[in-house]
C-alpha cells in the first residue's frame, strides 16, 4: 500500500516520533507492506523545488514506485494527494490494484470555502498562528494537545513559502474528466461530522467513478488516527483484502 501525504504535514522521519501517527502506520502495515514518502518540498524530500503542478506530483509518485520496483500496488491518496492518485490511476490502471481516497476531491472548488479562504489569509501575516489554527480545524478543536503537536510538525515539514506555492498550485487541480475512465477498484472514505469538507464532496466524487464504493464513517477529525482509527483501518482492510498489497 503506497500511502501518499497531503500538503503541510509530511515529514516521515519526524512522524515516527508521534505515537498517534506511528500507531496509524503500524496498523496499516499489519497486513501488508506500507510505503510512505514525503511530498515534494516537504520533509526529507528536496526542498528546493518550484513546480507543484499535478503533473509534477504524478511524476514523483511514478519515480517512487519505479525505484522500489512495485509492479502492482494499492494506492492511498489523502486530501490534496487524492487528485494526484486519481491522475496516476487513470494513466496506469494496470499498476493500481486498488485506489483508496481519504477526504479527497475532484476539483479545487470543492474545498475552497469562504471559511478556508479566511483561514488561509493568515499565512502571510502569522505563519505560526496559521498552522496552529489550521491544524486545530483539521483534527478537531477538542484535540488541543494533539493539534499543537501537529502544528509544530507542520512547521518542521515545510516552509511558509513552499506551503504557499504548493497550496496555490492546488487551485488548478481538476481531475473531473478522468473519473469516468477509472478502472481500478476505488474506495472513497470520509467522516460524517467533519465541518470543513462536506460529505457531499465525497458522494459526488464516488458517483463519478465507475463502481466506486463510498464509506462515510462517524467522526469529526480529518486525521485518521484521531477518533475511531480502527474503523478507518478496518474499512481499508476489508476493501484491500487482508494480506494483499
Amino acid at each position: 500500500l503506497v500511502h501518499m501525504a497531503s500538503t503541510g504535514v509530511s515529514h516521515i522521519q519526524l512522524e515516527w516520533q508521534y505515537p498517534e501517527i506511528r500507531r496509524w502506520y503500524e496498523r496499516l502495515a499489519q497486513n501488508r507492506k506500507l510505503v510512505r514518502y514525503d511530498m515534494r518540498g516537504h520533509g526529507l524530500s528536496d526542498r528546493d523545488v518550484a513546480d507543484f503542478s499535478l503533473e509534477a506530483h504524478v511524476t514523483d509518485l511514478e519515480a517512487v514506485v519505479d525505484r522500489l520496483g512495485l509492479e502492482r500496488f494499492a494506492l492511498l491518496g489523502v486530501f490534496h494527494s487524492g487528485p494526484v492518485a486519481i491522475a496516476y490511476a487513470a494513466r496506469c490502471p494496470e499498476r493500481v490494484s486498488h485506489l483508496v481516497l481519504w477526504f479527497s476531491y475532484r476539483r479545487s472548488s470543492d474545498f475552497l470555502t469562504p471559511q478556508l479562504e479566511t483561514l488561509r489569509s493568515l499565512v502571510d501575516r502569522d505563519w505560526e498562528l496559521f498552522t496552529e489554527t489550521q491544524v486545530h480545524a483539521l483534527v478537531g478543536w477538542s484535540e488541543g494537545d494533539e493539534a499543537h503537536r501537529l502544528a509544530s510538525l507542520e512547521r518542521e515539514s515545510v516552509t511558509r513559502e513552499v506551503y504557499q506555492a504548493a497550496i496555490g498550485a492546488t487551485r488548478e487541480f481538476d481531475v473531473t474528466a478522468l473519473l469516468p475512465q477509472m478502472t481500478s477498484p476505488t474506495l472513497v472514505l470520509h467522516r460524517r461530522q467533519y465541518p470543513y469538507l462536506d460529505v457531499d464532496v465525497a458522494r459526488g466524487l464516488a458517483s463519478r467513478i465507475p463502481d466506486a464504493r463510498l464509506a462515510v464513517l462517524e467522526g469529526a477529525s480529518f486525521a485518521p488516527w484521531v477518533g475511531d482509527m480502527e474503523a478507518v483501518a478496518q474499512a481499508i482492510d476489508e476493501f484491500l483484502g487482508e494480506g494483499e498489497d
